[in-house]
């Protein structure tokens, strides 16, 4: 498959990133190595769902939603903030995924695990300004898009047949889904996870195994590269999503990069870090939400 990345087989040259990271401390380190001037941690967007007079073909409530800033969330939910939970930034601040405001409208929290496209288009021109172009390395999570063999998916089937026809219609269904999800993504990248060759981060065997690939950081500036990257995306609109980076970071010099964008797939945020210079570009930018972070600052 014909794309903007290719895998890298030596996995080795990720080795310096998991010698850096401090996985048993629950910190900023665990995720983004503590080798920076600056840090900072961009807020994954929330989404508002309103709900409005209109209703839908089988007589339910139409929606209309929109992505929002963890502050405009703030100022929506006011004084029904939850317990806060330990397990996410959102949770840590809100205590709920799903937040009620009354009249069938809702808060709902970030989407976990991948960088979305929008904040890496961003990012990706952000550093394209402040350092150019430049090869860079590409850790992806082997789960979630990459792994249709656990997916299921919900198909209308005629609810007049027989018990043992809808079953066959739907097992039918799914494997038809499966093989084109299967067909999204690219044959080395299979090769890579089912041959093993992968890099676990922050260590090997948490079930946390990344495909390495390369690419230019340029590559990264049009969103369009999802549709040729072999990382499981497809045209429609699907539950289940691609894959983005879960770390990316310039190849060159090897085991001291001048930056890395990274985040987790338990998280809600993506990490940046870099010179100071450059994060204060994060800090500031106007299409980024955005706190400056410390390697020593609890994860979430």
């Amino acid at each position: 498959m014909a794309g903007p990345l290719r895998v890298e087989h030596d996995v080795e040259v990720g080795r310096w990133l998991q010698a850096a990271l401090h996985p048993l401390d629950s910190t900023v380190a665990g995720t983004m190595p503590p080798v920076f001037e600056a840090y900072a941690r961009v807020l994954h967007p929330a989404m508002l769902s309103v709900a409005t007079d209109r209703t839908d073909a089988h007589g339910g409530q139409v929606h209309e939603t929109r992505e929002i800033t963890w502050r405009e969330a703030r100022s929506l939910i006011g004084d029904r903030l939850a317990a806060p939970q330990p397990w996410t930034s959102w949770l840590a601040r809100f205590g709920e995924d799903q937040i009620d405001l009354g009249g069938g409208s809702w808060v709902g929290s970030p989407e976990l695990g991948d960088i979305p496209l929008p904040t890496l288009t961003t990012l990706t021109e952000l550093l394209l300004d402040e350092h150019g172009d430049a090869e860079v390395l590409v850790a992806v999570w082997e789960g979630s898009g990459l792994d249709p063999s656990t997916t299921s998916t919900f198909w209308p089937i005629d609810p007049s047949l027989a018990s043992s026809e809808r079953l066959r219609r739907h097992r039918e269904a799914e494997a038809a889904h499966r093989e084109l999800a299967w067909a999204a993504i690219d044959p080395a990248v299979r090769a890579a996870m089912e041959q093993q060759r992968l890099l676990g981060l922050p260590r090997e065997r948490q079930g946390r195994g990344h495909v390495l690939l390369r690419g230019r950081l340029s590559a990264f500036a049009d969103p369009a590269w999802v549709e040729t990257a072999g990382l499981g995306w497809r045209e429609g609109d699907w539950v289940d999503r691609g894959r983005t980076p879960n770390a990316v970071w310039p190849a060159e010099p090897r085991g001291a990069p001048a930056w890395m964008v990274a985040t987790d797939l338990d998280l809600d945020v993506t990490f940046v870090g870099g010179s100071a210079h450059l994060v204060g570009r994060v800090l500031a930018h106007p299409s980024l939400e955005a706190e400056r972070a410390r390697p020593e600052d609890p994860l979430v």
